[in-house]
């Protein structure tokens, strides 16, 4: 028994469950040194491992090992301990574990051990973590961690070695080299275990290399997985909507999302508040600003974010507008940013209250008061959308949501002296009254109100701070008088106190109504009639609107919508009630956001009755209307006008009339044309699906087609996805080419994606026109030729046919023959007109590819060749009125022709345009465009100065006037009335497929 310590059998006996004193005396008479010890031990431990339950628990099994490790208290019995754990461990790897665990939990653990059993288990621990698995080490890892922190920023010279032997084990495990664990999770573990490393709380000095290099290994993958210069890369409203998750924050911290936990350099982890901001300010940005916090937009959630944004950008802004001089560079600033805030409020995200209270906090930290004129458009601002934030959130008012503007008024107006009464006739009286106006609208109408509901026997009181006191006993006195004429703004300013109440109302809106909109019948000035309009031309001034309140603008809004457009829009004897100052006062409404968001959902269940009821004159207002009016057009209304419209043209019902064809082809190449590239990409696989873009294209719409599917095209290649060909998208080109047979030129499908342009090679169609040469000397032979056809009815009979499409292209031979066409005119005249009866679509692309086919297969391209055509196809437009340039010209660009033959489109458009009658008509246009002043918003007479002049010189015909003399009288009713198009207005979009 030499050597023998009895102690450390006995722990071994207890540990093993091992009872019987034979068994023990049996395995003491063998043992001669610690080396049989120790085999015997391993030997009964195999034997009770084996015996026993494998899922005993482990921790009870080791405990006593390790409390006899701790309890040793000199260097053999600690060799003998060491070396018969690490003898176990070997026999049996799990233990290891256990074992390590159980060292680190045990509660003397600590740096105050004494050397010899603090080296010791540093010993055992470099041997234990040599084999539990990842997971096992990633726990051991993190205790070692935790010791770490019990470290502080001194250590005591009789430690270092101590904190040497622990530094040798955290340095073994961190080494990528011996694999003991990924270095990805030792990244993370510190991360999460050890809050510091920044300069105010660094790693314990002794650590602070190790720890540092290792984090500092990670710096290139962290750049790798991130964006670099994000930050600094701010998105832009419109373009960036659906990669916003390149942009995604906390809705809360505005931190990016870094799930890794890797060290990212300091802007990428800092919250973003300027790049939000940045977007906040930005018109438009409420879809982009919802998507970058992660938030969908239907959600009636409140973003504390967007709050801080918007208090920031309205106390920049006070600050801003101190510096600027320029009186209309302070109200387009506050006009954007009115509309911004209003957005965000209107979709109750944020509550004004809340923005206030941030202001006012904000405010309140400043060294001095803020003075000038930036804290008056503060108020104009928040008196903008008082009441209508009121009715609109349907949110129970509580008095600490007013009594916060009450409070931020006082702080902003610290005056002793009384503000000076303004110049009413000026627009700054409504600005520098906003204060007033905001506590006497506050104090008389609105806690009033709230006292009423809450049946509350006494008003609070508060006292009108003394810069106040004049504007606000001017507002009792302007309240008294109950203006009733625009003689300056005090009518608005009024007006804007009003509320809810619809007999204080009344007077004001008949006042308004009397003098912009409606149409008086004792005075209609001939000099504003054009195609059929007739009226007061003049729309409510821009500066007039901005002096209303939204809720102002939103009442005038529904007023116009319901009492004119609702009530005159089917019945012809009152449609010269729709004067052009209406509809131009109602288009400027709908430019604001607050009267926008209702009027449109109005406006498309109009539309769906105009169709129902085959209206001509709502289809054409309303057409005009959202090609030059309406702009901020969201793509779901934009698919649902496509469908709308488009059936407009498919209804046989309105074919026949080629002014609403024109105005309705405009639109629908506007709306088209308009959409973004990545709203396109993302949205029309969803309309495919919903099956709305099925009746979007139709049988006759083959030009409208054509325009959709290069608008895909570029819209694959801008989003750079035309290498990734998508189901929908060759499904959709199936669905359109049975509807319309169409092909493109080999120029045109180099530019489109590969797979779109092998699809169309893969599916050729065969060329329906190859004999319209042939077919037209045909029927030109038979109306020159007396003989050819008996009378005058059998060639009205014969060039009507449905089958029939080449009577333009025998006009246009005979014009460009030079025969005498007086003695074909009330032919031609009987022919067209049974022709307008139904769509001339058919017509149109004959006549094009005779077009095309006479100049490319022409010997000598002479200029005088050229220019004859072009004069020829001006002159059927111009003087005879038979056809518009902007149809025909759609038609003629897009035709597929190969590749020699492609210039002579541009070259026949560009010797159109100089020809004498339309460079002239052209000349006009600029002339009249150049002489209207770029703030058209302040001018009065815009109407009459640009659209009325250029009609009176340009009287645009569609019923073969030209035929006919004095047939315009005759025909006067069939014109559909004329309030923003015309026919060079027309050709913008269509030239922008001529190049």
């Amino acid at each position: 028994m030499a050597n023998v310590d009895e102690t450390i059998y006995l722990a071994c006996r207890r540990a093993l469950g091992l009872d019987g004193s034979s068994e023990i005396s049996g395995l003491l008479s063998n043992v001669q040194d610690i080396e049989t010890l120790t085999e015997h031990v391993i030997n009964v431990v195999r034997t009770k491992m084996r015996e026993q339950n494998p899922n005993r628990d482990t921790t009870a099994f080791v405990r006593p090992f390790v409390e006899l490790f701790m309890d040793s208290t000199n260097a053999p019995r600690m060799y003998t301990i060491n070396k018969l754990l690490k003898k176990m461990v070997e026999f049996q790897p799990s233990l290891a574990k256990p074992f390590a665990e159980g060292l680190l939990q045990h509660p003397r653990m600590n740096f105050t051990l004494p050397a010899l059993i603090w080296n010791s288990a540093m010993d055992l621990l470099q041997f234990l973590v040599r084999f539990p698995d990842y997971k096992g080490i990633r726990d051991i890892f993190k205790q070692l961690l935790e010791k770490v922190q019990m470290l502080m920023s001194y250590t005591p010279l009789q430690d270092i070695e101590k904190v040497f032997k622990f530094y040798t084990l955290v340095a073994l495990i961190m080494n990528p080299d011996n694999n003991l664990q990924l270095s990805y999770f030792i990244q993370n573990e510190i991360k999460q275990t050890l809050p510091w490393g920044k300069p105010e709380n660094p790693y314990p000095p002794c650590f602070s290399s190790l720890i540092l290099k290792f984090i500092d290994s990670f710096r290139p993958t962290a750049q790798l997985v991130s964006i670099t210069g994000r930050d600094m890369l701010y998105p832009i409203v419109g373009y960036s909507n659906y990669a916003s998750i390149l942009w995604r924050l906390h809705y809360i911290k505005l931190k990016f999302h870094q799930t890794a936990p890797l060290p990212f350099d300091r802007a990428q982890v800092q919250p973003q508040t300027e790049l939000f901001c940045y977007v906040i300010k930005q018109l438009n940005s409420r879809d982009l600003a919802f998507s970058l916090v992660g938030i969908a937009r239907n959600v009636k959630q409140r973003i504390t974010a967007i709050e801080e944004s918007l208090a920031d950008l309205l106390i920049w802004n006070i600050l801003e507008t101190n510096k600027i001089q320029d009186f209309e560079g302070q109200l387009h600033l506050w006009t954007v940013t009115a509309h911004i805030v209003l957005v965000y409020v209107q979709n109750i995200c944020i509550t004004l209250s809340g923005i206030l209270n941030t202001i006012n906090l904000k405010i309140a930290s400043f060294p001095g008061p803020v003075y000038g004129i930036g804290r008056d458009w503060l108020m104009w601002l928040i008196g903008q959308m008082l009441c209508h934030v009121l009715n609109k959130n349907h949110v129970k008012s509580a008095w600490s949501d007013y009594l916060v503007l009450l409070d931020l008024i006082r702080v902003l107006y610290p005056d002793n002296q009384p503000l000076p009464e303004p110049d009413y006739r000026d627009f700054q009286s409504v600005v520098s009254t906003a204060a007033a106006s905001n506590w006497y609208f506050l104090t008389t109408r609105v806690i009033p109100a709230i006292a009423a509901t809450n049946q509350s026997t006494s008003l609070p009181q508060h006292q009108t701070p003394n810069a106040l006191y004049l504007h606000v006993e001017t507002l009792k006195s302007l309240e008294d008088r109950k203006l009733s004429s625009i003689d300056d703004y005090r009518f608005y300013i009024s007006w804007n106190l009003v509320g809810n109440d619809p007999k204080l109302n009344s007077p004001y809106m008949d006042t308004l109504f009397k003098v912009y909109i409606l149409n008086s019948s004792q005075s209609i000035p001939t000099s504003h009639m054009s195609h059929n309009v007739y009226g007061p031309s003049e729309g409510i001034p821009y500066r007039s609107l901005d002096a209303m309140s939204a809720h102002v603008k939103c009442l005038v809004a529904r007023q116009y919508y319901s009492e004119v457009i609702s009530k005159n829009l089917f019945i012809s004897s009152q449609w010269s009630m729709v004067s052009p100052g209406g509809v131009e006062s109602f288009a400027r409404l709908l430019a604001f956001p607050e009267v926008e968001q209702d009027r449109l959902k109005e406006l498309l269940n109009l539309t769906e009755t105009i169709i129902n009821k085959n209206w001509y004159l709502g289809a054409h207002l309303l057409a005009e209307l959202f090609t030059f009016r309406v702009h901020r057009i969201p793509t779901s209304i934009r698919a649902q006008l496509l469908q709308q419209f488009s059936g407009i043209l498919a209804s046989p019902l309105h074919a026949g009339h080629p002014q609403l064809h024109c105005a309705i082809q405009n639109l629908l190449l506007n709306l088209i044309l308009q959409f973004n590239c990545t709203d396109l990409y993302n949205q029309v696989p969803k309309l495919i699906d919903s099956k709305m873009l099925q009746s979007v294209f139709t049988k006759e719409s083959e030009e409208i087609n054509k325009v959709f599917i290069l608008c895909i095209a570029r819209s694959f290649i801008v989003t750079g996805s035309e290498s990734m060909p998508v189901p929908w998208c060759t499904e959709f080109l199936s669905y359109i080419m049975q509807l319309t047979q169409h092909a493109w030129s080999a120029s045109t499908l180099e530019t489109m994606p590969t797979f779109m342009a092998d699809w169309y090679r893969a599916h050729p169609i065969n060329d329906v026109y190859r004999d319209i040469r042939a077919r037209v000397d045909d029927d030109y032979k038979k109306l020159t030729n007396s003989a050819s056809l008996a009378n005058e009815q059998e060639i009205v009979k014969h060039f009507s046919q449905s089958n029939n499409t080449t009577c333009l292209c025998v006009f246009l031979k005979l014009t460009i023959e030079d025969r005498p066409l007086r003695s074909y005119i009330n032919t031609f005249y009987e022919i067209f007109k049974n022709l307008l009866s139904r769509s001339m679509n058919g017509h149109y692309r004959t006549l094009a590819e005779y077009i095309l086919r006479e100049i490319t297969l022409q010997q000598n391209h002479s200029q005088t060749f050229m220019q004859k055509y072009a004069d020829a196809v001006v002159l059927m437009a111009t003087r005879y009125n038979i056809i518009q340039l902007d149809r025909l010209l759609l038609i003629l660009f897009l035709r597929p022709l190969e590749e020699p033959k492609t210039p002579y489109v541009h070259i026949l458009f560009y010797f159109m345009i100089n020809s004498s009658t339309l460079s002239e008509i052209i000349r006009d246009f600029s002339n009249i465009a150049k002489s209207i002043p770029c703030d058209i918003w302040s001018m009065k007479n815009f109407h009459e100065k640009f659209h009325c002049e250029y009609h009176k010189k340009n009287n645009e015909r569609f019923f073969m006037e030209g035929f006919v003399k004095d047939y315009l009288q005759t025909t006067a009713e069939r014109y559909l009335p004329t309030y923003y198009s015309n026919m060079c207005l027309r050709l913008l979009p269509v030239s922008y497929f001529s190049e």
